[in-house]
């Protein structure tokens, strides 16, 4: 009985430490803007640390919500007391895959409807195999991913699900190292 819980420790603590594989670089991958002009992540972001969330299907949008207001608020609008600090650039990285790529220009088309071009000029467009995004954890299509990269483009800090105030906590001790 023992071994079984040393067991299902060391398998939580090895989960804890493989999500989004902390220590590699983001993949280098094309992508676009809404105004469809092409930007190569995450060399559009050298020197600078940026947020890049990921969603990879409709199934994950709901959890995705709970991040965009956070994320606007703190590094794009900085409305907190001490956002002024953080020069993190933000990303929002819908990826297309398979049979997915049929819907992406219903969806430009709805972005370019609904939102205000402060969000929309964080939005990248990902159209394309998902192998890219394989190693770095991104496989659970109802999940949103969420990675910290350095300005090398090296992830520091990854999230998957729901928002939770914690996560700031952590990204702020990063940042302000």
């Amino acid at each position: 009985m023992r071994i079984k819980h040393v067991l299902t420790a060391w398998a939580f603590v090895l989960g804890l430490f493989s999500f989004g594989q902390v220590g590699q670089t983001f993949p280098n991958v094309e992508t676009e803007m809404v105004s469809g002009k092409g930007v190569k992540l995450p060399e559009a972001f050298a020197g600078k640390y940026a947020i890049i969330g990921i969603g990879t299907s409709k199934k994950a949008e709901e959890e995705l919500r709970t991040w965009q207001s956070p994320i606007y608020n703190k590094f794009i609008a900085k409305t907190g007391m001490m956002d002024d600090l953080y020069d993190v650039q933000v990303c929002f990285l819908p990826l297309f895959t398979g049979a997915a790529k049929a819907a992406k220009p219903k969806v430009i088309k709805k972005l370019k409807e609904n939102n205000e071009s402060l969000v929309i000029d964080n939005v990248y467009i990902y159209s394309g195999s998902r192998e890219p995004f394989e190693p770095i954890g991104v496989e659970d299509k109802s999940e949103p991913y969420f990675y910290l990269i350095d300005g090398s483009g090296k992830i520091v800090w990854s999230a998957e699900g729901r928002f939770r105030q914690s996560y700031f906590d952590q990204i702020e001790s990063i940042l302000t190292k």
